[in-house]
């Protein structure tokens, strides 16, 4: 039996706004999960996992805007210790550098190097090659609506969550 038929099963006897919101939460967590994968095995030739990828594409804006460590977790949902991992592991294979800022020298901002420049350009095909792929079903029109109800949602549940 699959979860999906499970689900429908233990909710059919609950209001179906809520039977619609529970099949709904879990098909979103399932479908990122997917996602994720999908991502994960499309840059796997270049020995990264999505996080790692998402990691250094946000770390090369810091010309801009640098980025602390506090802020990577923060935009990849990730915890202080998942965090410290994975720069870690970038750093270890020469493609970050933690850098102490000058305005506050207990604080460190983070810096791609020109190795991590270079994964990430050469990354950065597979990568829009395999989101566009999985929204593929949806259409333009599809994706773009679907990704402003999850902005909605989004913003509705942070909302909640400060």
């Amino acid at each position: 039996m699959d979860t999906g038929s499970r689900l429908h099963r233990l909710l059919a006897d609950r209001p179906a706004p809520l039977r619609d919101a529970v099949i709904a939460s879990r098909m979103l967590l399932r479908t990122a999960s997917l996602l994720e994968q999908r991502i994960d095995a499309a840059l796997a030739p270049h020995g990264l996992t999505m996080r790692e990828y998402l990691a250094l594409v946000l770390i090369a804006d810091d010309a801009v805007e640098p980025l602390r460590p506090s802020d990577l977790g923060t935009s990849l949902n990730a915890n202080r210790t998942r965090i410290t991992r994975l720069l870690d592991g970038l750093e270890a294979r020469g493609l970050v550098r933690r850098v102490p800022d000058q305005a506050d020298r207990r604080s460190l901002h983070l810096a791609q190097t020109e190795a991590g420049a270079a994964l990430v350009a050469a990354a950065t095909p597979l990568a829009h090659a395999a989101y566009l792929a999985a929204w593929a079903p949806l259409g333009e029109d599809g994706t773009r609506r679907t990704g402003g109800a999850l902005r909605r949602l989004h913003e509705h549940l942070a909302k909640d969550a400060s």
